[in-house]
């Protein structure tokens, strides 16, 4: 089981198999306490494909216990955000009202409250409904009431990057499981209040005053069936109301307290109930049957695994008479039956036992004597066997013990041997007795896959993503089907992204300059360099490539010898080349005959100047006559 988490766009960024959750949604909260190797901050998303555990990240907690920190995660999880928001009615409107479709009324209340970008409703039914939410309530528990009165419940789901909304049918789960999973406590009122004074407005004979009974069946009304003993009468205070307040308030307030009774109850685990599905118990002793509403889903997870309990409240309480000689009662009042062999009379029961009757409760006790004696000699073998457990579970303690002494010594004999660990350059290691744990900071993790993403927001951080075929990604290289990224951060906030494309063999590259993104560039081979696209030389040189004929030869100058004609021999004086290759040939009568004067191993003395200036190769060497001596080598 997979957690994924998202930056604070909601663009994915990593995929997690350990981590740890405490999740509770329904009645009185809808939040999450999330632990996990991922660094989020407010804002950031999570989730679980195929479930509805999800949510925001609101708070950020760290605890530091002996010099380790950890982070807790708290936030709203999906219902949690539909509570956070509230249904107003329109200005000048009373009640917030609506009918359509049960899809038309998510999508219009999902819209309403803002987050249509976030939750996608999938409902399609063509069931209608007409409602009136209460005034000033929250999304979650108004959508949730609106669905409850069509038999329907609201359903939050993550799948393919995205959450989202249905309402599905309320689940009946005492209708396909067996009623033992459901574990009950129940005390029936059996004379709750029936008669109900309600005082509003006003003082002493002037006040308003109205009555409201309860007949056997639990009906509200204003005329009273229940006299007597069985009459229970209260009064409820409402000083600031009026007639009609009175009339509706005083209705509700019956109503609670006819509801005096008390019932637990506790669903067994392996059922797979949501908020909003009922569970039905019975206890087949007194024929009472109990169903009762899932409140409160509660989620832990530790280390990927998950644990899930739920929270009931009751909705309906039967009894169906089947004990007790066929006695039944509801309401307020008593109304008693009489079953075999029993008569009833001026509240009277008399019974009638027949010879018949005497003769099944003979065989009955014989037949209980028997169970009896065979249970007995079934205890007596049972005790036997349980003296020879006894034995052999004395023999299997002192073999653990023996275990323990060895392991112990084993524990010992490795510390002892392992007393230096070196971690190498990049890499701590940390040792608490004999566990070693050796951290590589700054690992880059699993690429995150891509379906969607528009590439342009990915320019923050570093990270390793690819995308299967058939993505939607926007602002890829044209005609790239699936392929590989790499994010990299580089200096004054610049970003580079390098794309790999494995039906091409190309990798293209662009960066971000802090303000906008430039241009997708190929990079390529120099077999692959075109006058367009580069390859380890410059569009220009190629072109100059380009123009050269196949099979053309490099030209070399040829050196002059005895029987070749030579190349130009500059002399630095009258014969140059320049650095473009340039010929220049001076015409000096002067330069000439001092070279000729001069040949090449001949000596030339002089107090100033310098013979190079009229050509030739010269070298200066060492003199004691003063001035100074130039021999010529070329």
């Amino acid at each position: 089981m997979d957690l994924i988490v998202t930056d604070p766009d909601g663009t994915p960024t990593g995929s997690y198999a350990s981590w740890t959750l405490d999740l509770a949604y329904g009645s009185g909260e809808n939040d999450f306490d999330l632990q996990c190797p991922a660094r989020l901050k407010p804002g950031c998303r999570w989730w679980v494909d195929g479930t509805g555990w999800g949510g925001i990240v609101d708070d950020v907690k760290t605890s530091v216990t002996g010099g380790e920190g950890e982070l807790t995660y708290h936030g709203r999880d999906w219902h949690g955000l539909l509570a956070s928001k509230i249904l107003e009615p329109d200005k000048g409107k009373d009640y917030l009202t609506m009918s359509g479709t049960i899809g038309t009324l998510l999508r219009t209340v999902i819209s309403r409250i803002g987050l249509q970008n976030l939750l996608t409703v999938t409902e399609n039914t063509t069931k209608t409904a007409s409602w009136r939410f209460d005034r000033y309530c929250d999304a979650w528990s108004g959508l949730s009431k609106m669905l409850r009165g069509s038999g329907l419940r609201l359903r939050v789901a993550a799948a393919q990057n995205g959450v989202t909304v249905d309402a599905p049918p309320i689940t009946a789960a005492g209708d396909s499981i067996d009623s033992d999973l459901i574990d009950f406590d129940a005390t029936l009122a059996s004379h709750p209040i029936n008669h109900l004074i309600c005082l509003g407005k006003g003082e002493l004979k002037d006040r308003i005053v109205v009555h409201w009974y309860a007949d056997q069946k639990g009906t509200l009304s204003h005329t009273q069936t229940i006299k007597g003993a069985d009459e229970r009468t209260s009064v409820y205070e409402l000083s600031n109301a009026d007639a009609a307040e009175l009339e509706t308030k005083g209705k509700q307030k019956l109503l609670e307290l006819r509801d005096s009774g008390s019932i637990d109850v506790t669903v067994a685990d392996g059922l797979d109930l949501d908020v909003g599905d009922t569970v039905t118990g019975r206890d087949n002793t007194t024929g009472l049957q109990v169903t009762a509403e899932i409140t409160k889903k509660i989620v832990k997870i530790s280390d990927g695994l998950p644990t899930i309990t739920y929270e009931a409240t009751t909705a309906s309480t039967e009894s169906t008479g089947e004990t007790g000689g066929g006695g039944s009662s509801s309401g307020d009042g008593h109304a008693y039956y009489a079953g075999s062999g029993l008569t009833l009379s001026n509240w009277t029961f008399s019974a009638d036992v027949t010879t018949s009757d005497l003769e099944a409760v003979r065989r009955t006790a014989t037949e209980a004597n028997k169970a009896a004696s065979d249970a007995a000699a079934e205890i007596a073998g049972a005790r036997d066997l349980a003296t020879q457990a006894d034995g052999k579970a004395d023999k299997a303690q002192t073999t653990a013990d023996a275990a323990n002494t060895l392991a112990a010594q084993a524990k010992d004999t490795a510390q002892e041997r392992v007393k230096t660990i070196a971690a190498g350059t990049g890499v701590t290691a940390t040792r608490a007795g004999s566990t070693v744990t050796l951290t590589a900071p700054n690992t880059l993790p699993a690429p995150t896959r891509l379906t969607s993403t528009d590439l342009n927001t990915l320019k923050t951080g570093w990270g390793a993503y690819w995308a299967g075929g058939g993505n939607t990604c926007s602002h890829k290289p044209s005609g790239v089907g699936h392929f590989g990224l790499i994010v990299q951060r580089t200096a004054l906030g610049w970003t580079t992204q390098l794309l790999t494309d494995p039906q091409t063999g190309k990798i293209w590259r662009r960066t971000w300059n802090s303000n906008s993104w430039d241009e997708w560039k190929a990079l390529a081979e120099d077999r692959d360099a075109t006058t367009t696209i580069h390859g380890l030389m410059s569009s220009g040189d190629k072109k100059k490539l380009d123009s050269i004929q196949d099979g053309a030869n490099a030209y070399t100058l040829p050196v002059a010898a005895t029987d070749t004609i030579g190349g130009v021999k500059p002399d630095g004086k009258t014969i140059t080349i320049g650095e473009d290759g340039t010929i220049t040939a001076q015409s000096s009568a002067t330069a000439a005959s001092f070279l000729a004067a001069h040949p090449i191993g001949s000596l030339y003395w002089c107090v100033t100047g310098n013979p190079t200036d009229q050509g030739g190769t010269w070298k200066e060497i060492p003199t004691i006559i003063g001035g100074h001596v130039w021999q010529r080598l070329a």
